[in-house]
């Protein structure tokens, strides 16, 4: 039990560190997906493919610039949940050193889901990685909810 508890009482400022520079990746790739869509955006409208009203209300967008466009919603999706995990852990000082390895695993995985999606965009690779991710978030919530009737 000595060891498990090690597991939430070391080093809980680099933790912290750790887990808040997860949440600035995680940020980095939304920033990245958004730098993506803007510059496939305008291109599209110097190539005269699009006219720029059509981003009025995201309307009549090809289809290989709507790739663009859902990489930048899925960074709003399941995240969410990520980001809700990590500040709640923080806050009821229930982060172990597990939380900091699946929140590193799940930025990780979100940051290969988007550039996938961006780039080859093979959907079945696609979703087995979003899968994976899934796992990891799922994993997440039964280390929090174990650490908050463990730990707290």
């Amino acid at each position: 039990m000595d060891a498990l508890m090690m597991l939430w009482e070391f080093a809980p400022e680099l933790k912290g560190k750790l887990l808040y520079l997860a949440l600035i990746g995680q940020i980095v790739i939304t920033i990245y997906c958004y730098s993506a869509m803007s510059k496939a955006r305008v291109a599209a409208v110097r190539g005269n493919r699009v006219q720029p009203d059509n981003y009025k209300a995201t309307t009549d967008e090809p289809e290989d610039l709507r790739v663009y466009t859902r990489a930048v919603a899925n960074q709003f999706e399941m995240l969410v949940v990520f980001y809700v995990l990590v500040l709640a852990a923080l806050m009821a000082t229930t982060a172990s050193w597990i939380t900091v390895a699946l929140a590193w695993i799940y930025v990780i995985l979100r940051g290969i889901h988007a550039r996938e999606m961006i780039g080859d965009n093979t959907v079945l690779k696609r979703r087995k990685i979003f899968i994976q991710s899934a796992r990891i978030i799922l994993l997440m919530v039964v280390e929090f909810v174990i650490a908050l009737l463990v730990i707290a």
